[in-house]
Formats: C-alpha cells, structure tokens, sequence
C-alpha cells in the first residue's frame, strides 16, 4: 500500500473519532476516486448458502469477536461486520476468503453500499494500517479498534461495514437488501457442480454480469 493511502486511511480515522463526519466523508471520497471510483469486492466460497444470499439480496454480518483485535471485548460480542476490499485482485483475498481461487468475488458500488449502510444504520470505514494494532480511549475508540491491522495485512486493501447492536444475541446478522453488480469467478472454480449451476441460473435471474477472473498466481 502506498504512503498517500495509508495517511489518508488514518487521517479519515482521526476525523471519525473527532466526530468530524463531513471531513471523513470528503477523505473517504478522496481516497474512493484515486482508487477505482467506487468499485468495492467480497471474496467469497461457491457454496449454497452464499448462493441463498445473493438470490435474496441479502448481505451476512458475523460478530467481530471472531476477529483478531484490540477493543472491548463486550462491545466486539455485540458488534457485526462484513469485509470488503477495492482490490478485485487480491491475491491474499483470493486465498484466504475465495478458497484458494476456488470461490468468486462479488463486485459492489460505493453507492450501493452507502445506501444499504444508511438504511440499516452501519459504519462503512477503511480499516486503518499501522506499524501496530492500535487501542483507541474511550467508547468510540474502543468500537475503532476493531477497525485498525497491522501493516502485514495491508496488502488486503480492506473497508469494514459494521454497527453495534448491544440488545442483540445473535450469531450473526442476515440483512437486506443489496445486489452485486457484477460475479468475477475465481480461476479454479469447479463449474461442474449444482451450486454453480444454480448460481447462474440466479444471476441470470437478477441481472448480475458474470465474468472468469484472469489467472492469478497463489504463493
């Protein structure tokens, strides 16, 4: 990741926390048009339920106590959150997230996602790289801890949608309604299977564009 993003990445965390909303919104844009204008990724498996989610236009947030990081771990029991990145070729996402090539990546627009997060009440920030996991102060810091890596995982390029839910129990949370725009299938997807069938059947169903990732090279 290059300096220029990694302080514009900090300096959008360090107007957040100030509650400076409209200057980390402004960076936030900044950083989106000198990105790719607004194109955001979901590594993702081919299997059923990932398939059930795109038929329904749904959108799965898992605790963030399942994550590695600093914070409170009360609040990261009632916080949820789903991965994206603006890198549609990550290798580390490919590997780790789309089984190994295996799987697909999801193609969102900022819009999009800007609109579900405002309807369902979520954070949509860039996770902050530092030299080391940062531990913010205070009640908004400690939620913010959740969003910071280690710079050994820059190479993710990551954004996080999340909220705080402290009333909620569940495992994790299934809302609506958002559509990727486009299906980029991994290299070493097996088209041969049912699920990958039916996949088609339901982008073709709801429009979806479906494209074959250019080969990538898994180290």
């Amino acid at each position: 990741m290059e300096d220029w993003e990694l302080f514009l990445r900090k300096q959008i965390f360090s107007d957040y926390l100030r509650d400076r909303r409209s200057d980390a919104d402004e960076k936030m844009n900044e950083l989106i048009l000198r990105k790719n204008g607004g194109k955001f990724f979901r590594y993702r498996p081919i299997d059923d339920a990932e398939v059930e989610l795109i038929r329904n236009g749904n959108l799965y947030l898992c605790r963030a106590i399942r994550f590695d990081g600093n914070g409170d771990g009360y609040v990261r029991f009632k916080s949820y959150l789903s991965c994206f990145t603006d890198d549609v070729k990550s290798i580390p996402m490919w590997f780790d997230y789309a089984d190994q090539g295996r799987g697909m990546c999801l193609e969102y627009t900022y819009e999009h996602i800007k609109q579900f997060a405002e309807a369902n009440k979520l954070i949509f920030l860039p996770v902050m790289y530092d030299d080391e996991e940062t531990v913010f102060s205070g009640k908004l810091g400690s939620l913010l801890s959740m969003m910071t890596k280690t710079m050994d995982k820059a190479g993710e390029y990551e954004w996080r949608l999340w909220k705080v839910d402290m009333k909620s129990s569940d495992i994790g949370k299934i809302m609506s309604s958002i559509n990727p725009v486009r299906i980029h299938i991994g290299e070493n997807a097996d088209t041969s299977t049912g699920t990958y069938d039916e996949l088609m059947r339901v982008a073709e169903m709801k429009g979806i564009e479906v494209e074959q990732s250019a080969k990538t090279v898994f180290f």
